[in-house]
């Protein structure tokens, strides 16, 4: 995304400033993160269930929640590669320590914000959503603002970061639907 290097040197170190300075809305903000936390867990369990109906042979498996799952694991596993190679510190290491250098390869915890795992959590099935759901896709979008917005807020991510898990989603829902055509719904 273009967005991201002009985000990187004009936008995430005031943004980041001004959310550490307004503590007090970090709550509202954690809470519209919460929806990140559902596609992983959702995902295995999908898997698990078509696997089980696969081996009792109960019929055909839904694939457009199978090229969602398949969209949220790739992009779990993009992520952890993308964070290692880019070695990006969070907001808190810079706030506290003054680390706003990206590290390539750095294997400390200080270094992985970029791209923002739970950003691509949410945008890889839900992309893959907005491509086969197109009714939809004000809700599909929502969730995903809200939580870009949730974790910038709470200042787990800068805004380059966000961007990049929201890109690093797409191509994972791209990819998914590329293996596993699906029927708009």
């Amino acid at each position: 995304m273009a967005l991201t290097v002009p985000c990187i040197l004009f936008v995430d170190r005031p943004v980041a400033l001004y959310f550490n300075a307004h503590p007090g809305l970090r709550p509202l903000f954690q809470a519209a993160a919460v929806p990140s936390l559902l596609p992983l867990p959702l995902a295995g369990l999908f898997l698990l269930y078509s696997l089980a109906r696969k081996l009792r042979g109960a019929g055909a498996i839904n694939r457009l929640y199978l090229a969602a799952s398949v969209a949220t694991l790739a992009g779990t596993a993009a992520k952890d590669e993308l964070k290692w190679l880019f070695g990006r510190p969070w907001p808190d290491s810079w706030l506290h320590m003054g680390l706003y250098e990206f590290h390539p390869l750095a294997t400390s915890n200080l270094y992985g914000g970029f791209p923002s795992g739970h950003t691509s959590y949410i945008a890889a099935p839900l992309c893959v959503l907005w491509a086969k759901m197109p009714r939809y896709r004000w809700l599909w979008g929502g969730l995903i603002g809200l939580v870009m917005v949730g974790l910038v807020g709470a200042d787990y991510h800068f805004v380059a970061d966000v961007l990049g898990g929201l890109l690093t989603g797409m191509i994972c829902a791209w990819g998914s639907l590329v293996l596993i055509p699906v029927r708009d719904a």
